[in-house]
């Protein structure tokens, strides 16, 4: 495996620090001890039991999409062989029915990997909110809550802004700047198990005569190993692997974005280019391609002064109103 570069490490991170030091750089940043203070890490320092303990009371009891992948996997959630589908099942349980499936397994050998991904705080934990201040963001931002035992999360990326806190377990983040995308080898936009694509590279065993571009992609690479109570900040579209380890883990985030809400996700725009341009003959494709370097990211310049190319209404003069 490589040596990876370490991510930036920051203490005492205060909103003044992370907003016109921290986010401005475009990089990676540890945070420190950031949720110390949280019940939930607090009790999750004591024992797993005790972390379950906490969480139960607050469990809404509204049926979460539990995921859940075979020993022999060692916990990678990922496509089957045949690619056309996945290696997981997933079926809907409450979340104390996983937490205590989890504790009863903590200690048996040839355990099922699980996971129950982004669970809306409002929705399954609506009364735990006061427990999880995180001073470096508007109120408004939603937590969401990741739990599960040993397991990997295969490389991808978030399209928003990502503080990860990490409160129970050891947990591994493998980072690779926006720019690694083609090293990477991306698989579909459409099927995938994170609903954005996925690298088909294994972090851990990468079969470089397949994936030969893959060793520049290690060299970009930076890993960040958090303690409970630290939190990791991703920009948007930084690709992640994270490797999580212990009989009850869990992790808390917040995606937010700046980018106006009423306007398309990029990632749209994306997929129905793919869908309507990848089959067109190579010469319409160039053309379209000239097409995309002018009207939306205006390589030319203005065709003429004030004039803007694109669809500007939508982008600067329509009201969110509207």
């Amino acid at each position: 495996m490589a040596d990876f570069k370490s991510v930036d490490s920051y203490d005492h991170v205060t909103r003044d620090l992370f907003e016109n030091t921290i986010v401005p750089k475009g990089r990676p940043a540890i945070l420190k001890g950031l949720i110390s203070q949280w019940p939930c890490v607090k009790a999750a320092k004591e024992s797993p039991e005790a972390l379950a303990a906490y969480l139960k009371p607050f469990d809404s009891q509204k049926p979460a999409l539990v995921s859940v992948c075979k020993p022999e996997l060692n916990g990678q959630f990922f496509y089957n062989e045949a690619k056309d589908g996945f290696n997981f099942r997933n079926f809907n349980e409450t979340v104390t029915f996983a937490l205590d499936w989890m504790l009863a397994h903590q200690h048996k050998s040839g355990v099922e990997a699980v996971y129950l991904q982004a669970l809306a705080a409002d929705i399954h934990f609506p009364a735990i909110g006061p427990d999880m201040d995180m001073p470096l963001l508007d109120d408004g931002v939603m937590p969401r809550i990741w739990l599960g035992n040993t397991l990997r999360t295969q490389t991808h990326f978030d399209l928003a802004k990502n503080i990860a806190c990490h409160v129970a377990g050891d947990k591994v983040f493998t980072l690779f700047p926006p720019d690694q995308l083609a090293n990477l080898y991306p698989g579909p936009l459409d099927r995938t198990p994170a609903g954005v694509p996925i690298s088909l590279v294994s972090l851990e065993n990468p079969d470089f005569e397949t994936f030969p571009r893959f060793r520049q992609a290690l060299e970009a690479a930076m890993q960040a190993r958090l303690e409970p109570g630290d939190a990791l900040y991703m920009p948007e579209l930084w690709w992640h692997h994270v490797q999580t380890t212990g009989p009850l883990n869990m992790l808390v985030n917040y995606w937010w974005s700046e980018n106006r809400a009423d306007l398309l996700s990029p990632f749209l725009p994306l997929y129905m280019a793919a869908l309507s341009h990848k089959r067109l003959p190579p010469a319409q494709r160039a053309v379209w391609r000239d097409m995309y370097d002018y009207f939306i990211y205006e390589n030319h310049g203005a065709p003429l002064p004030g004039i803007a190319a694109g669809v500007t209404m939508f982008a600067d003069e329509l009201s969110p109103a509207h």
